[in-house]
């Protein structure tokens, strides 16, 4: 048969208990908090590779207007940055600047387009000044037109020759890149 612990024992067992515990919650105060670093390396790779995926290195040159269509063709080079008029079976665009309505245009027996004639040279001016007050920089009358894949070619010559009387010569058509 075990032997009861008197009392006198049982509180010595108690107190050196109590003791323990403390000296164990007092340890717990003392230690630093740590970092984990292995986790927070991978979670930081995981990003950066993400975002590398994610890059473009040729960058946006130019954003399609939401209510425009453009054809599909093989695509030899990339745009530069340049001039950007956006023609819709509703609107001509400049530059994200309404100038004109397509049917009106149409309606003109001139080939010009007034409201697109005077955006232009007002930005070909524009572009002028900058150049003189900046070397590296040079007004090369580049202008892309994105021409919705269901306007009909009058609207398009006439916004074409329109870009090449106020001295726009370089006229590049955005299209998709056939895949």
């Amino acid at each position: 048969m075990a032997k009861q612990a008197s009392k006198i024992q049982e509180k010595g067992t108690r107190g050196r208990l109590h003791v323990r515990m403390k000296e164990r919650a007092e340890e717990g105060r003392k230690r630093e908090a740590r970092l984990m670093l292995v986790s927070l390396i991978d979670t930081f790779v995981i990003l950066c590779v993400f975002l590398f995926q994610n890059f473009s290195a040729e960058g946006d040159i130019m954003s399609i207007a939401p209510d425009l269509t453009l054809p599909e063709a093989r695509v030899e080079n990339m745009p530069t940055s340049s001039v950007i008029v956006a023609v819709t079976g509703k609107s001509i665009v400049v530059e994200g600047k309404k100038v004109a309505e397509s049917s009106e245009a149409l309606k003109d027996p001139d080939l010009v387009i007034d409201g697109l004639y005077e955006e232009m040279v007002r930005i070909a001016d524009l572009k002028r000044a900058i150049a003189e007050l900046d070397d590296t920089k040079e007004f090369r009358g580049e202008v892309i037109i994105q021409g919705d894949k269901l306007i009909t070619f009058e609207l398009l010559k006439r916004v074409m020759y329109t870009c090449g009387r106020a001295e726009y010569g370089e006229i590049s058509l955005a299209v998709l890149k056939n895949r």
